[in-house]
């Protein structure tokens, strides 16, 4: 059995990173009176926000959330959503950074 390494495509992925960060230009909304805000939450959890462009997902929800010591019952009990998925979808035309930027909020509030 031949094993095949995989090579990057470096002109690949810059046309995947144009056509998402058109897509957000498009349909999320990249502007928020929160964001300075946010940037100081998470500077102050060690905290990088995710890339402007990238659509909130649920596994990017969780991963965020989790990376913040946030549970999915913690988010539950303050929102109502029952899912990662739910929370993500509650403002689809949110990108994953703003709502990591609500997780900030929510972890700092916990804290309290």
């Amino acid at each position: 059995m031949q094993v095949q390494s995989v090579q990057s495509n470096p002109e690949k992925a810059a046309a995947t990173r144009l056509a998402a960060q058109d897509h957000a230009r498009k349909n999320l909304k990249l502007d928020f009176s929160d964001t300075p805000r946010w940037r100081e939450l998470a500077a102050a959890a060690g905290f990088r926000l995710p890339l402007w462009y990238l659509p909130a997902t649920a596994g990017g929800v969780r991963r965020y959330a989790l990376g913040l010591g946030i549970t999915l019952e913690q988010i539950t009990e303050v929102t109502g959503c029952k899912s990662f998925r739910t929370f993500a979808d509650m403002n689809p035309t949110w990108p994953l950074w703003a709502v990591v930027g609500l997780l900030l909020e929510m972890a700092e509030e916990l804290k309290k």
